[in-house]
């Protein structure tokens, strides 16, 4: 979900009116977004490109040796050392990137590709030896919509230290896709390769895809029943949860167990409901994201080509943000002003039968799933409804009892704490968790439990919800640079 509400996005965009009227201006075919509008995007994504370790993507052009015939999981190319000279990486650690076919929802193969991020040295785990490791999947939260928001470009992986390099640091390797549409954009026809965004089950596909193809390009590291844990955040959290839902019935050798972090579960009913009173908005999120859901929607069904939204939000997010190959900071100054932000959509979008298909396809939780699981949630998070997952959480866990399971699931609040705050806040747990499990360690018993930490001196923790820490102290008028 989007980093940080549009309530404070207002103020941020006063002051960048001020303080970005000399930024040069570019051609864009947009007819909605020029003067400020224009400087303000262009000043934006001109700053992203800045926070990439290369601007080259050349990696992420398909090679000829694909083929829709392909099955899933299968390598297309490997990039055996990655070059961190021009990343932000901790020492010690290195990294490589692989192309892999994956599916959509309707079964076509498509590219895509992902990152693996190595320790040092391997974590101890049973029937591991020497250079062997235990591995994390991750499934990373929003970073945007379009070619250049793939983490495996980001010169800090995106999460940094909240999660990939802290998981690296203690000695497990981290299989990170991007998903499909980030990144690896388009076939060798020209074909375009859209992000079905908030739909977890096909992320969920990429995700599985990419342990299959990761243990199948370094087998002697990642072996192939070696132990891994799921781990997701936000739209991750989301399509994580759609992952243990898919072990049921494809399961994968070396399963452990999922953590599920602040889970972007049940956008649509969300939304409908926002929509019904438009003057009481309990979650601006929800509406900051409709033009990208439309353009997820055509990703997996291209017949409905964006037809839910106006010529504003058209242009918006075409001709603005597509076309500047922008990525969550673009995205929010493009969409984001009330002027916009109220008038991207058609009022009876939802309402479409292919929207309505969509919707369905994205429900996550409700469902037989295999655990454990751990699920972490934040007291004060503002992109996710705590109560909606909270009432996912209770109804799954009546399904695991009443139909026998079998399962262990895990739900903890932590008091005072935002969306991504909670990440860090709640380390401590999910680390020792995750290394319980790849140990060998068993949950004890199965069943659902619920717990809430209160936390101690949360009155005087910074409360910050974006995720990017690293870029430094930014005045307000460049705060949408955290949320990179």
């Amino acid at each position: 979900m989007l980093s940080y509400s549009v309530a404070l996005l207002f103020l941020f965009l006063l002051l960048l009116e001020v303080t970005t009227s000399g930024v040069a201006a570019q051609d864009l075919s947009s007819t909605t977004c020029m003067g400020v509008c224009q400087s303000l995007v262009v000043n934006s994504s001109a700053w992203e490109a800045t926070q990439h370790g290369s601007n080259d993507y050349a990696f992420y052009d398909v090679p000829s040796n694909f083929s829709k015939d392909l099955a899933p999981g299968k390598l297309l190319r490997v990039e055996y050392f990655t070059n961190l000279t021009t990343y932000t990486v901790p020492s010690g650690l290195s990294m490589s990137r692989i192309m892999y076919t994956t599916s959509d929802l309707n079964g076509t193969t498509l590219p895509a590709s992902a990152y693996v991020l190595w320790p040092y040295a391997p974590l101890s785990a049973p029937k591991l030896k020497g250079n062997q490791f235990p591995m994390v999947a991750w499934a990373h939260g929003t970073s945007g919509f379009v070619k250049a928001c793939a983490p495996s470009s980001y010169r800090y992986l995106q999460d940094h230290f909240m999660v990939p390099f802290r998981l690296a640091l203690e000695g497990v390797a981290v299989v990170a896709p991007d998903y499909a549409g980030l990144g690896v954009s388009s076939l060798p026809s020209g074909e375009h390769i859209g992000h079905p965004y908030l739909l977890g089950p096909a992320v969920a596909a990429d995700l599985a895809n990419a342990v299959i193809a990761a243990r199948a390009a370094f087998p002697s590291q990642l072996l192939p029943d070696g132990p891994f844990v799921g781990m997701g955040h936000s739209q991750g959290g989301a399509a994580i949860w759609a992952f243990a839902e898919r072990l049921v019935d494809k399961p994968l050798a070396g399963y452990k167990g999922t953590v599920i972090m602040a889970p972007a579960v049940g956008y649509f009913r969300l939304l409908a409901k926002q929509l019904t009173d438009l003057t009481n908005i309990f979650n601006p999120n929800l509406l900051g994201l409709q033009a990208a859901v439309i353009a997820g929607v055509t990703a997996a069904f291209p017949a409905y080509n964006d037809s839910g939204l106006t010529a504003l939000g058209y242009d918006r997010f075409r001709n603005v943000v597509e076309a500047l190959n922008g990525c969550i900071p673009t995205y929010t100054l493009a969409t984001s002003t009330e002027d916009v932000l109220f008038n991207t959509t058609k009022p009876d979008w939802l309402s479409h039968p292919t929207v309505q298909r969509y919707a369905n396809l994205s429900e996550t939780g409700r469902k037989k799933l295999k655990g454990p699981v751990l699920l972490l949630a934040g007291g004060l998070d503002s992109p996710i409804d705590l109560p909606n997952f909270q009432s996912t959480f209770n109804d799954t866990c009546a399904m695991n009892k009443q139909e026998k399971w079998g399962e262990s699931l895990e739900m903890i609040t932590y008091q005072g704490m935002n969306h991504f705050p909670m990440i860090q806040a709640s380390s401590s747990k999910w680390l020792s968790w995750i290394k319980e499990r790849l140990s060998g360690k068993t949950v004890a018993g199965a069943g659902c439990v619920h717990s809430v930490v209160e936390g101690y001196r949360i009155e005087f923790t910074v409360q910050g919800i974006a995720p990017n820490f690293l870029v430094g102290n930014v005045p307000i008028a460049e705060a949408w640079k955290a949320s990179f």
